[in-house]
């Protein structure tokens, strides 16, 4: 037997013996990583001690990011005693109508058709929490402008009847410039709140009490707005015996890409 040979011949099977395990060591690694990844992407909110509501469902819902601008309103498109303010774009009405806390939404909806500037651009804010007024909100393709004060109509109520209202228009809404503005197929509702879970905004024992798809708006200015397909989620929390609420908006594009807080 030729020893040489021989001992080469055993150095290079023991190399392919050890090729061949590194091979299958990193096979059973990235196994291991996408299955924690796939589980990871599911979360069983009743098992973590969080409580969420029935989650609307958009299927195949494309959005993509829109722009428009403050109305300065003048006296050719209005009609009553009204006054303007915040250079034009605030309208400011004294209610004369039979309206209270309690009448329903079909009441409040004839009175801002026929009372107010465009009416039928405005729904009803579901969510909305204080007591003393009641909130419409101007809507882009049948979705919401989020907490935006440059399109809302505010009624007033003083010991549960309407007073007064104020009404903001944002005007010129359409999609943004830019290539990278086509429609996209947003993230659902779960996926937001998972994306609040793993980044730590929703913990053990905190209430989901809201959850809605509109539009919010990260540049607020009176010039012009950037407004982004966004879900908005209202949280509860109980922390040494007190109890905070805060609203939190997650890009529906891109979930991972950002959370912002109510501003």
């Amino acid at each position: 037997m030729d020893w040489k040979h021989a001992k080469s011949l055993f150095i290079i099977v023991f190399i392919l013996i050890n090729i061949g395990l590194v091979v299958v060591y990193f096979n059973k690694v990235n196994n291991s990583i996408v299955q924690e990844s796939n589980a990871q992407s599911d979360v069983n909110f009743a098992k973590e001690g969080i409580d969420i509501p029935q989650l609307a469902e958009y299927r195949d819902k494309k959005m993509q990011a829109i722009t428009g601008s403050s109305k300065s309103f003048d006296s050719d498109e209005l009609e009553g005693v009204y006054s303007l303010s915040e250079k034009d774009t605030k309208i400011n009405k004294d209610v004369n109508a039979d309206l209270d806390k309690d009448s329903k939404q079909s009441s409040f909806k004839s009175f801002i058709n026929k009372d107010a500037f465009k009416g039928k651009d405005y729904e009803y804010k579901k969510n909305n929490t204080d007591k003393n007024k009641v909130v419409y909100e101007q809507n882009y393709e049948d979705l919401p402008i989020l907490n935006n004060n440059k399109g809302q109509i505010v009624i007033d109520m003083d010991n549960g009847r309407a007073k007064s209202f104020t009404q903001t228009y944002l005007d010129k809404l359409k999609p943004g410039n830019g290539d990278n503005n086509n429609k996209r197929k947003i993230a659902d509702a779960k996926t937001a709140l998972e994306t609040l879970y793993y980044n730590t905004y929703l913990k053990k024992g905190d209430k989901v009490e809201s959850v809605r798809l509109g539009y919010y708006s990260v540049v607020k200015e009176i010039g012009g707005q950037v407004l982004v397909p966004s879900w908005e989620v209202k949280i509860k929390s109980e922390k040494d015996g007190k109890t905070d609420t805060k609203t939190l908006y997650i890009d529906a594009i891109k979930p991972e890409s950002t959370v912002l807080e109510e501003s």
